[in-house]
């Protein structure tokens, strides 16, 4: 029995957790977590809470019953949190329910988790958290409702199996997915590649706004606030923007980023080879993440934080010689 069942088969009241801005692999873990725990585990009071979820993602079981609100009372028995690896990037409203509770299980794959607790499964060379919890779950109650969930993750973590934390090991249990008779394309359709007209206005305004950074081996874009409000959209619906602009030739690294609030900026990274650490860099700006992905935040005017990119990634990755 793995450690996972262990702490489920304990607790009578279980949350699930995981990180602000929900991405495809933070919430298919806490939907793949919670329909497991329905399937194997039914006398169970399980409440999953995201703040503002992304649309993307409602094809998955479980999504209507996402929880926003913040008013429950009393501390859960067992606090699950998945694909978070610091207090600070889960709300601050969700964090009485992780301090409070009785028991904690930390499941997460950033090499940046500084979180402390005694049970603790994190491994930095798995391609998604989903990879972790699959090893973890009882296999003859992974049905086709929490495989939507964990390939989903998969997906959008490894970039459609494109990117380099992608294993032999990841596209088996992938396939394995698939054998539960998942869509997998409606799957990648609506957490991926589709996107409604005002969206694709978005990322035109992006492209219009880019900028050659750091002797041309940085592109840095951004979409200014009053944008997003003509268009009717937030955060959730401009997260892939940073993909796009990645996929530039002769690029190293690319760099998107939306208002927060006055003179805010959280910054989206990500980087073409592992030798351009992104990770480490955004830990220089209270961010963190992978090697290849990584967030952050920088305040000042926009032209401030254009030079802040241009001067410290020069000087961090030597872009300058």
């Amino acid at each position: 029995m793995s450690i996972l069942d262990e702490k489920i088969e304990k607790a009578k009241t279980i949350t699930i957790l995981g990180h602000m801005n929900a991405d495809g692999d933070c919430i298919g873990s806490e939907l793949g977590v919670y329909n497991y725990i329905l399937n194997k585990y039914n006398d169970k009071k399980v409440k999953v809470y995201v703040l503002h979820p992304s649309q993307r993602f409602k094809y998955l079981n479980g999504f209507d019953k996402i929880s926003e609100a913040t008013n429950d009372a009393e501390p859960y028995d067992l606090a699950i949190t998945v694909d978070v690896p610091t207090l600070e990037r889960i709300e601050k409203e969700l964090h009485s329910y992780l301090l409070t509770a009785k028991d904690v299980l930390v499941i997460d794959h950033h090499e940046t988790n500084n979180l402390n607790y005694k049970d603790m499964i994190t491994n930095k060379d798995a391609a998604a958290t989903c990879e972790i919890l699959y090893k973890l779950m009882d296999k003859d109650y992974i049905d086709k409702k929490v495989a939507e969930c964990l390939y989903t993750g998969l997906a959008t973590d490894t970039g459609v199996f494109r990117y380099s934390c992608t294993t032999p090991e990841t596209l088996v249990i992938a396939s394995e997915l698939m054998k539960k008779g998942i869509d997998f394309t409606n799957i990648l359709d609506e957490a991926i590649f589709l996107n409604n007209m005002n969206q694709r206005k978005a990322q035109a305004i992006a492209f219009e706004n880019a900028k050659f950074l750091c002797k041309g081996k940085v592109i840095f874009s951004y979409v200014p606030k009053d944008d997003l409000d003509t268009l009717g959209l937030n955060k959730n619906d401009i997260d892939n923007i940073v993909v796009y602009l990645r996929e530039t030739y002769n690029i190293k690294v690319a760099v998107f980023g939306y208002s927060i609030g006055h003179d805010i900026y959280k910054l989206s990274l990500r980087s073409n080879g592992d030798e351009y650490n992104v990770a480490e860099f955004a830990l220089r700006h209270s961010g963190g993440g992978h090697i290849r992905a990584a967030g952050c935040t920088i305040k000042g005017k926009i032209n401030d934080v254009i030079k802040i990119i241009n001067d410290d990634m020069n000087e961090f990755f030597h872009f300058d010689k």
